[in-house]
């Protein structure tokens, strides 16, 4: 679907720089003249809800509630497009509503194409709803609009939680039954959620084509008779049926294979002798001090019964088992001997299949004429339409509807589209772009590159230099972390696909780790100095022996002098 000149020219203004946002042009309603064919076309230009054509429902949907939601006719609050221009919005949410437009003349489509096509605005979002829209069946009652009201054709979005699709129902009269069958879109598109106008198109051509559009995008498309995997159920049932009357023959044998008759039997001691991976050992000898007429567990003697036992409600007491104090000392009980494993195991007996020579296939019921078969040739002649109908449930506010066109032209819908939508369009994303919601925190900016780093003069060269060379070691040194996780993995393909490589690093370690090391020896040898005992200070005793000491050698004049105290004689 193509943009008209208004809204390339919007378009080319908000280019510009032109404040959209403080000058939306006012809005002017379609001239219906520019539609050619007998169409309707609904543009809400009205100045209420009750000063037009659509009646509000207040018919009971059950026992329980009626239709409570509430309707108007407004302009959009959020990203509004054009001034003044106005929808049917839903207002009520968590509730049902039920509206009608009851046309003038009842809208026949026999042999022609029909076009539906309508806008729908999610103001506050959806998150579970509906908003199709229905054509309703001739002799409708608007007061009494329902979910049980007939209808012709169902289209439009239906949303709820994961559950996202685009309905598109035809209900058709079975000719045998006379009974109505509503025929779903096995394969549905998705919808659009987001808060701003979006254009939904239904074409059903008269050749049994059809497309659904989402602003003026093919979603879907196929033809209703050939694609008879495209509705469920189909349109038309098959020409052949099972009989429901057949049955298997007796002697009908859908064995594939069989085991093999002249494979010899089974023997009958088979599983004793090689069945069993274990068997009891055949050299054990029972002990001669087990006693067989001793009992394992015995009652417990000193057990006592519990003063608040009731035999009535708890039934009849009885005392707990402990093991046999003889049992501590001798084997007790019944004595089977050990088992161990089989030295003649061959496992399970396994007798061979072969193909069955009877075997006549999977057995089905034979074919026979639908007495029920009919053929829908032309779904697209639906029958008279008197009404445009929303029967809704949504958990949303302010839904709002707009240019609903239901006619007989994919020109003029497209008409319709390129003069109303697509301008209108180009308004609500200027103004989304402007006033959208923002993050509470901005994103980070981006680093600088390296490139603009270099180009840039206001950074001094020694600060680019030393940059440089932080980033040559750091992606050095990311690369030889590669290496080595790669080395770890296998190291032997590594070592055969990159042995240049291998060696420069193995040079390099033994170098880093050369240098390291003797640099480490130098500083444990500084420490190891500087850790030596100093001389301590002398004291005043020591200081005399060393005078004394000094004193005994020769004068300068070449006469000894003593200065020490004789030794006593006696």
């Amino acid at each position: 679907m193509k943009l008209s000149c208004f809204s390339v020219g919007v378009t080319l203004a908000v280019a510009a720089g032109v404040a959209i946002a403080s000058d939306v042009p006012e809005y002017k309603p379609l001239k219906k003249s520019v539609l050619k064919n007998a169409a309707i076309f609904e543009q809400f230009d009205y100045e209420d809800i009750n000063e037009s054509p659509w009646r509000i429902s207040h018919a009971e949907k059950d026992d329980e509630f009626t239709y409570r939601g509430q309707w108007a006719i407004e302009t959009s609050k959020v990203y509004p497009g054009f001034k003044g221009d106005k929808g049917l919005v839903m207002k009520t949410p968590a509730a049902y509503h039920a509206i009608s437009y009851k046309l003038n003349e009842s809208f026949d489509n026999t042999d022609q194409d029909l076009v539906l096509q309508y806008e729908i605005k999610l103001q506050d979002g959806l998150s579970c709803g509906g908003t199709y829209v229905k054509l309703l069946n001739q002799g409708y009652d608007e007061s009494e609009f329902n979910g049980e009201t007939p209808y012709q054709i169902m289209f439009g979005p239906d949303v709820c939680g994961s559950n996202d699709k685009v309905h598109f129902i035809i209900n058709r009269p079975n000719p045998s039954t006379g009974e109505v069958e509503a025929h779903h879109l096995r394969t549905a598109p998705m919808s659009r959620n987001d808060q701003l106008t979006n254009l939904y198109t239904l074409i059903l051509k008269k050749n049994q084509d059809f497309e659904i559009r989402i602003n003026g995008d093919v979603a879907k498309a196929g033809n209703l008779v050939k694609n008879t995997a495209l509705l469920t159920p189909p349109l038309n049932p098959p020409e052949e049926i099972e009989d429901p009357y057949d049955t298997k023959p007796l002697s009908w044998d859908d064995r594939k294979f069989i085991p093999d008759p002249n494979y010899p039997a089974k023997p009958d001691d088979y599983d004793e002798l090689y069945g069993n991976a274990y068997i009891p050992d055949p050299e054990a000898v029972k002990p001669e001090d087990w006693d067989e007429s001793e009992p394992l567990f015995i009652p417990d003697p000193e057990a006592v019964k519990p003063e608040d036992w009731n035999d009535e409600e708890d039934g009849e007491w009885i005392s707990p088992d402990i093991i046999n104090p003889i049992c501590e000392t001798k084997g007790c009980g019944e004595w089977q001997p050990p088992m161990v494993p089989n030295a003649n195991y061959r496992g399970i007996w396994l007798q061979p299949d072969i193909i069955n020579p009877n075997y006549k296939g999977t057995w089905k019921p034979r074919k026979i004429l639908n007495p029920d078969y009919y053929e829908d040739k032309t779904p697209s002649n639906i029958g008279l339409i008197d009404g445009i109908g929303f029967e809704l449930w949504t958990m949303s506010k302010d839904i709002m509807f707009d240019n609903i066109y239901l006619g007989h032209s994919i020109k003029e819908a497209e008409l319709i589209g390129n003069l109303t939508y697509n301008p209108k369009s180009v308004l609500e994303n200027d103004d989304y772009d402007l006033n959208r919601p923002r993050a509470p925190i901005e994103p980070i900016q981006p680093p600088v590159s390296f490139e603009d780093f270099l180009n840039d003069d206001n950074e001094s060269t020694l600060t680019q230099f030393i940059e440089f060379i932080r980033i040559v070691f750091l992606r050095q040194f990311l690369d030889i972390k590669d290496f080595y996780y790669e080395f770890r993995l296998n190291p032997l393909d590594l070592i055969l696909n990159e042995p240049l490589k291998f060696v420069v690093y193995c040079c390099a370690f033994l170098t880093i780790f050369t240098f390291g090391f003797a640099i480490i020896n130098v500083l444990v040898f500084v420490l190891a100095a500087s850790k030596q005992e100093l001389p301590k200070n002398e004291t005043p005793e020591q200081e005399a022996k060393i005078v004394e000491i000094k004193d005994d050698e020769p004068s300068a004049t070449g006469v000894e002098e003593h200065t020490t105290k004789p030794i006593k004689r006696h």
